[in-house]
């Protein structure tokens, strides 16, 4: 059983991490991987104020990440690594950082996303990530909260795939 947990989310830290995902992994470390939120000082302290005091919160870039992840594996330490979106798991992926499973939580629908499920919308380089994920065996699965059903996404994948001809 692995250690190391990874789940797209782009509001990264919120209640149904907090309350939920922590719980359900037994959390003692959050890596949040993504280059914008690292070098963003008001960001990074609104998520360490939201952050649970009894877990290790992490906030880095790609190349830090990857380092803190493998030590996370290293030390089989309960840990989740959040990101907002698939490239950076496929950033990851080139530094050998390789998930076997990701859990996508919520995409929110902005201007240039298409929408796959009511919680995920994508734009065509997210997609494309995705397939280069699951491409590269990585399970891929639809899940909000814990005790959700976990759905296989690359069904809704193929779905958006086949209708925008990405």
């Amino acid at each position: 059983m692995t250690n190391v947990y990874y789940r797209v989310d782009d509001r990264l830290i919120h209640g149904q991490v907090i309350t939920g995902w922590s719980r359900y992994y037994h959390l003692k470390k959050i890596i949040i991987v993504d280059d914008v939120v690292a070098n963003d000082a008001i960001q990074k302290q609104i998520i360490s104020l939201v952050a649970p005091p009894n877990i290790k919160v992490h906030i880095t870039n790609v190349l830090e990440g990857s380092h803190l992840i493998k030590e996370a594996n290293q030390n089989q330490e309960s840990t989740l690594v959040l990101v907002k979106g698939p490239e950076t798991l496929v950033d990851l992926a080139r530094r050998n950082v390789t998930a076997s499973k990701v859990v996508i939580g919520g995409m929110q629908f902005k201007h240039g996303r298409k929408k796959v499920t009511n919680t995920v919308s994508l734009t065509v380089d997210e997609a494309k990530a995705f397939q280069e994920l699951s491409n590269a065996n990585v399970e891929l699965v639809l899940q909000v909260i814990p005790t959700d059903k976990a759905q296989d996404f690359k069904g809704h994948l193929n779905k958006l795939i086949l209708r925008e001809g990405v």
